[in-house]
C-alpha cells in the first residue's frame, strides 16, 4: 500500500467518524432544552461540519491523485 492510499484510507475513517459525530451531535442539539446548550451544540456542530469539509477537499484530492496515476 503506498502512503498515498493509506492516507486516503485514513481519510476515509476520518470522515466515518465524522459523520457519526455529527449525527449524535446533531441529535443532542434537538433534545435541547436551554438556550445556551443549544448554542454550544451549534458550535460544535459547526466545527464538526469544517472538519468534514476538510477532509472532504483531501479525499477529493487524493482520489484525483490516484485517477491520474492510473
Amino acid at each position: 500500500m503506498s502512503d498515498q492510499e493509506r492516507e486516503l484510507h485514513e481519510v476515509n475513517g476520518c470522515l466515518e467518524l465524522l459523520f457519526t459525530l455529527r449525527s449524535e451531535f446533531a441529535q443532542w442539539l434537538g433534545e435541547a432544552r436551554d438556550g445556551s446548550a443549544r448554542e454550544a451544540l451549534e458550535n460544535v456542530l459547526g466545527h464538526i461540519e469544517a472538519l468534514e469539509r476538510e477532509y472532504r477537499t483531501r479525499q477529493n484530492e487524493l482520489r484525483e491523485h490516484q485517477a491520474t496515476r492510473s
